[in-house]
This record gives C-alpha cells, sequence and structure tokens, in this order.
C-alpha cells in the first residue's frame, strides 16, 4: 500500500491518547474506615471483569478511530501493478463522432456505424459520460457529455445520414474542445466512419489533438466498392435570336466490377423522357445531349444512370434552365441622328438583328413613364448625355430598378450636372460636382489608373491587364460618390470612371465619360466591344440568373423589404424563408435534399435544383492507422504515452480506488460503536427483603 500524503501518518502517534487517559484514569485501590459491611452486598467478580474488558475494548474503538482518520488524511491507493489480477476500470469521458456525410449510404455502412455507436453505448460503465457529435462538412452536438443512457440511445437511434460531403477537421477540433471540461481523467474520441480520403484536408497539417486525449479509429468502409457515378456535368445555353441551345455534357466514372458495364443515361425534361443513350465504360464514360429551346420558360431536368449501385444519390443528376425573351434595351438619347450620337456606337456595338442577344429601342425622355419602364419587357434602360430628368422620371426609374431592372447612365456635354443632382442622389450614386478637363487637373489627359478585376464586368480582362488602362479619357463628369455606392474603376486623376448602386432587385451603373468619341476615344478602342457587352450583360442580371445548387449552399431570393418567400423542397415540406432586408434580398438555408426545388412570392415564382456535391462520391478511403497519425501528435502516441501514462498515475490510481471513503466509513462505523458503548446503561437488579 502506497499513501498520496504519507506526512499524516505522523498522526498515528495519537494513538497513545486512548491509551494514556485509560491508565491515568485506572481505579486505584483505597483503604477507607468504614463501620460495618453487614448491610452491603458484593459485588460478583463476573461483573468486575465485565467492566474491565469494556474499558479495554473503549480504548482499543477510540485508537482505531485516530488510526483510521491518520490513514484516510494520508489518502492510501494500492499501486495497479500490485494488482494484475483485477481488471482495470476507469470512467471516462467519451465523444462519439459518426459520420453522416452522403457516402455512408453507401450500402449499410450507416446501418452499421449507429450499430457500433450502440455497442459503445452499452459498454459504457456506469459513470462514464457520453456525447454524440454527428457530422459531414457540418458538425451538430446531438447530445452533450452525458450520463443519460436514454436520451444517448434516443438521439443515435433517431439519426439518419444527409446528402452534405465529408469534413473531418472541425468535428475533431469540437471534439476535443468538448472534452477540455470533461468530469473524468480518462477522455477518449471514437470516429466512426468510412474514413474517405477527401474528408482530409490540409488543416491537419498544422493542428494536432491535446495531449492526453484518446483517440480510436471505427471505420465501417469495405474492401472493395462497386459504384457508379456522374462525375462532372456542365450545362452551356446560347441563344440566337429567340432560340436557345443548350448543351449538356457529363462524365461517368466507375469503380470495382461496374467499371466495364453497359449502362444507360436517360435525360428528361418536366418529367418527360426526351433522350436516351447507351454507353460502355470505362471508354465510354461521356455523355452529351442538346436540346433546342423556342418558347420562353422556366425547365427543370433530370439526367438519370440505370446504374443500381449500392449509391444511388450520385447517379442523378437535376438541373434548372430558364429560357428569357431577348432582353429589350431602352436607349434613351435625344442627340440629332448622326454618327457622334451615343447611341450610333452602343447599336454598332451590340449588333442589332434578329440573331442579336439584345432588342434595342431608342427614345427621348419622355418614355420613362412606370408604364414603359416594366422589368418584365425592358430589360435595362440607357441614359445617354440626358439634361436632367423630372421628379416623376426620377421616381418611375428608381422604381424600375427596385423591381430587378437595370440602369446604366453616361454624361456629355448636353448634361446640366446641377440639374442631375436630384436623379443622382435619389439613385443612390452620389452628387455631381461638374465636368473635369484632364489637362485641367494634370499636364495629360486622364487614364483608367485602378479597376476592380475581380467584378464580372471587369473579369473578361483580368488575363491581359495592360489593355484596359490604355484609352484616353479627355473630360468626365466628378461625381462624389455616396456612402452606399461602389467604384469599380478610377481614373489616374482619383475621380470615379465607373460607379455601381444596387437599389432592391435592380442595379445602377454610372458610367462618368460618354459613349460616343466627344470625351474619349474608348469608341474606337479594341477594348470597347467586350465592355460594351459586359457592362450591359452585367446590368440585365444574366449573370445572377443562376439556378443549379449544390446540397447545403445558400439560395438568394430577392424582393421588397419585408417580403417572405415561400419554398416547397423535393420531398413535399413547405418551408419560409426570413423576410427580405433592408438590402433587396434574402436567403434560403434548407437546401438539404437533392432535387428540384420551387419558391413562390405572391405571382412571382422562381424553381431551382439542386445537386450533391460529386467529390463526396469518390469512395477511396483513408487507412485508419493514416488518420490517426495525422490526428494524434507522436509525443502523444501510445508507444511514448506508455511509459508513464496518466491513467497510471498515482494520483489517477487513488482517485479511482478512492480507499479514503472506505476509511470514513469505518471510522463512522466505530464511533457509532463507541458513543453506544461508553453510554449504555447497566442493568439494575431488584433487591428483595
Amino acid at each position: 500500500m502506497s499513501f498520496l500524503n504519507p506526512l499524516f501518518l505522523l498522526g498515528l502517534g495519537a494513538v497513545l491518547v486512548p491509551v494514556l487517559v485509560h491508565l491515568v484514569r485506572r481505579v486505584q485501590v483505597r483503604r477507607v474506615p468504614f463501620s460495618t459491611l453487614m448491610f452491603l452486598r458484593a459485588t460478583p467478580v463476573e461483573r468486575v471483569r465485565r467492566r474491565r474488558f469494556q474499558d479495554v475494548l473503549l480504548m482499543a474503538i477510540r485508537a482505531s478511530l485516530l488510526v483510521l482518520l491518520a490513514l484516510a488524511f494520508a489518502r492510501p491507493f494500492i499501486p495497479e501493478e500490485a494488482l494484475p489480477f483485477l481488471p482495470a476500470r476507469t470512467d471516462a469521458s467519451v465523444v462519439l463522432l459518426i459520420d453522416r456525410s452522403y457516402s455512408m449510404r453507401y450500402g449499410d455502412r450507416f446501418e452499421r456505424a449507429k450499430a457500433e455507436a450502440l455497442r459503445r453505448l452499452d459498454a459504457a460503465g456506469p459513470d462514464d459520460e457520453l456525447a454524440v457529435m454527428a457530422f459531414a462538412d457540418d458538425v451538430q452536438v446531438l447530445a452533450p457529455l452525458t450520463t443519460d443512457r436514454a436520451l444517448v440511445r434516443n438521439v443515435i437511434e433517431r439519426l439518419a445520414p444527409s446528402y452534405r460531403p465529408t469534413d473531418f477537421y472541425e468535428p475533431l477540433r469540437r471534439a476535443g474542445e468538448l472534452l477540455r471540461d470533461a468530469r473524468h481523467e480518462t477522455r477518449r474520441i471514437v470516429l466512426i466512419s468510412d474514413y474517405q480520403q477527401n474528408g482530409w484536408g490540409a488543416a491537419f497539417d498544422n493542428w494536432s489533438l491535446d495531449p492526453g486525449l484518446a483517440f480510436e479509429t471505427l471505420s465501417v468502409a469495405e474492401g472493395e466498392v462497386d459504384h457508379v457515378y456522374l462525375e462532372a456535368v456542365r450545362l452551356t445555353g446560347r441563344r440566337t435570336g429567340e432560340v436557345v441551345d443548350v448543351h449538356l455534357a457529363a462524365r461517368v466514372a466507375a469503380r470495382g466490377t461496374r467499371a466495364g458495364a453497359d449502362l444507360t443515361a436517360t435525360l428528361s425534361l418536366d418529367g418527360a423522357e426526351t433522350y436516351r443513350q447507351r454507353l460502355s465504360l470505362p471508354a465510354g464514360g461521356q455523355l452529351a445531349f442538346r436540346h433546342r429551346f423556342t418558347r420562353p420558360g422556366t425547365y427543370q431536368g433530370t439526367l438519370a444512370l440505370d446504374a443500381a449501385d449500392p449509391l444511388p444519390v450520385d447517379d442523378r443528376y437535376f438541373f434548372t434552365h430558364a429560357v428569357t425573351e431577348r432582353p429589350t434595351l431602352l436607349l434613351i438619347d435625344e442627340a440629332p441622328r448622326g454618327t457622334r450620337r451615343d447611341a450610333f456606337f452602343l447599336e454598332a456595338a451590340l449588333a442589332p438583328g434578329d440573331e442579336a442577344p439584345y432588342r434595342l429601342r431608342t427614345g427621348p425622355r419622355g418614355r420613362l413613364t412606370r408604364t414603359e419602364l416594366n422589368p418584365a419587357t425592358a430589360g435595362a434602360v440607357l441614359l445617354l448625355n440626358v439634361p436632367a430628368l423630372s421628379p416623376d422620371q426620377i421616381n418611375a426609374l428608381r422604381a424600375f430598378v427596385q423591381g430587378g431592372g437595370g440602369l446604366i447612365v453616361s454624361f456629355g456635354e448636353a448634361t446640366d450636372p446641377e440639374a442631375f443632382v436630384p436623379a443622382l442622389q435619389a439613385l443612390g450614386i452620389g452628387t455631381p460636382a461638374g465636368r473635369i478637363r484632364a489637362r485641367s487637373v494634370q499636364a495629360q489627359d486622364a487614364l483608367l489608373a485602378e479597376v476592380d478585376l475581380r467584378h464580372p464586368i471587369f473579369n473578361l480582362f483580368a488575363g491581359d491587364t495592360g489593355v484596359i488602362f490604355r484609352p484616353v479619357f479627355r473630360t468626365y463628369l466628378r461625381v462624389v460618390p455616396d456612402t452606399g455606392a461602389v467604384v469599380l474603376a478610377r481614373y489616374d486623376t482619383g475621380d470615379p470612371a465607373l460607379l455601381e448602386r444596387r437599389l432592391g432587385r435592380g442595379v445602377v451603373l454610372a458610367y462618368t465619360s460618354t459613349f460616343n468619341t466627344d470625351w474619349t476615344d474608348f469608341p474606337v478602342h479594341e477594348l470597347y466591344v467586350p465592355f460594351v457587352h459586359e457592362l450591359v450583360r452585367y446590368a440585365v442580371r444574366e449573370e445572377a440568373a443562376r439556378h443549379t445548387f449544390t446540397v447545403g449552399e445558400p439560395v438568394p431570393l430577392e424582393g421588397r423589404p419585408g417580403d417572405v418567400w415561400e419554398v416547397r423542397t423535393p420531398d413535399g415540406r413547405l418551408l419560409r424563408t426570413d423576410p427580405v432586408g433592408d438590402t433587396g434580398r434574402t436567403f434560403f438555408r434548407e437546401t438539404e435534399v437533392p432535387g428540384h426545388y420551387r419558391a413562390a412570392l405572391g405571382r412571382t415564382t422562381y424553381r431551382f435544383s439542386v445537386n450533391v456535391n460529386p467529390v463526396e462520391s469518390d469512395l477511396t478511403a483513408r487507412d485508419p492507422e493514416e488518420a490517426y497519425a495525422a490526428v494524434v501528435a507522436p509525443a502523444t502516441a501510445p508507444g511514448a504515452a506508455a511509459a508513464s501514462p496518466a491513467s497510471r498515475s498515482p494520483v489517477d490510481a487513488e482517485r479511482r480506488q478512492k480507499l479514503w471513503r472506505v476509511l470514513l466509513l469505518l471510522v463512522l462505523a466505530l464511533l457509532a460503536t463507541e458513543t453506544y458503548l461508553a453510554h449504555r446503561r447497566r442493568p439494575s437488579r431488584r433487591v428483595e427483603r
């Protein structure tokens, strides 16, 4: 036997106190003169002996009390190596990490993972505390550290796999944080997963579990898998006038015995089978479909393989494609017709005609009415060198933009900067501060000096940054930007060249020079045509017309502040979004099921599709030993920890055995016995006369 506080053993000297008291209080025989003893009864010898025995017993009990108290305060324990025949049982705090990514849907992986978790629950000790965390690329704490076995069993049995991909870093990090406040010294993380290789990212290069945390790997992956899946799908469309040709290309991957199988791919549009294609793997793993849409509308389609493998979720690809009428561009240009008009250069750049991507209409300011400015019929409005706008025209333009339209404003010699102040302020662009001749500010004409190449308008020129800085600007309108406006490009004088402001569902773009050659040589530059196309494309919001997302990705929905969208999910649920904020946008985040969705806001509908992330379809598993080495630092590996593990330290051994509690119970029992013996009344005998 060993002791944590051996100094308290000095208290064993207190055992002498009861002995000394007993000896001091020993009855001494004295002779007392007395008249006669004839009236006194003689005490039997056996009663005297009994009294002496009781005194010795009380002395022994009191001495034992002091011995047990000294031993209890010394905190005794028996070294584990001295008890090889006893099983080592330690109370533990355990976190069960259960993988619920969609690769766990392969065969019966997830059911086996739940069975393993329940087996660990049944094998846990009565004082063990367990937590359950489910993860994919997100983490959910389903049960905190608890001894409530019914709660843990309930969350495990109700757990279902998701359609999200795998990420091991965040759940392991969160599990380590959860165990820092655990009650027991022995702390363990049990990772139940298929150990998919794609889930182990670069985050593990500079991270490991805290020292002292045990990590246990439990894999439910099979040695060989038979799997076919859509590895990559690309959907592109090209407009020719009112006709849109959509091309769908896909690549099919196969593993195991299915690598040489023959498959059939079916393309359905709005629930009706449209195309069917036969392919042989692996050489013929390419699919290509082409369809021509001649009428506007939103079409939802499904590309499906008849693979019938143990993971069918990635044998389908859902897509939504919106075919709209050609956007109409309303060019407001009141300059006399001629080759120097802004509209002349824009019409030449946008190539009007039956096969052009846009319809072009030209007119005066009188067409700026609420009836004429309908986002459903006019994709964008271009104000070209307009002198000023009336309050009604300003309100009509603002309502048009908030409803989803695009507005492009440019300036020229006809523009009255002072008269244009109310318009630019109402549109959130800023305040005009007069025309600027570049040579009056600096020694030469102005050039573009700062351009946001990450913006969709300029992203096309990111590969050749030099070309964007070649046009010369002799004159421009100085605009002091509003706090909500974003400057996309600046001249080398520091003044804005292009500003953007979002209003509701639409956008306002202010180009501070001219689209003709009055103030700049830009229209005769090679950059002019692609710039105009990107500018108009962004204004009519073609880039925002996205209809295909991945599981877990938020879907932006636009409207007026306070609007609430209702979304019908593929499994039939009807969900509501948060109200639209001041930015005119809200997000639908419940994209947890692959398939087709339908969002509605009054008479406005927006359909979109959600697919699983194809990265998760690669079922290549990492060896659990490699995963262990990636998570546990070498200094805390079993070989290093065997020399002096915390679980076998004297403090831990004493805490597990808790012998001091037994000693205190004995002290209480002896104290009760001593109290009874010391205060017991002797039976009295009746004296007969």
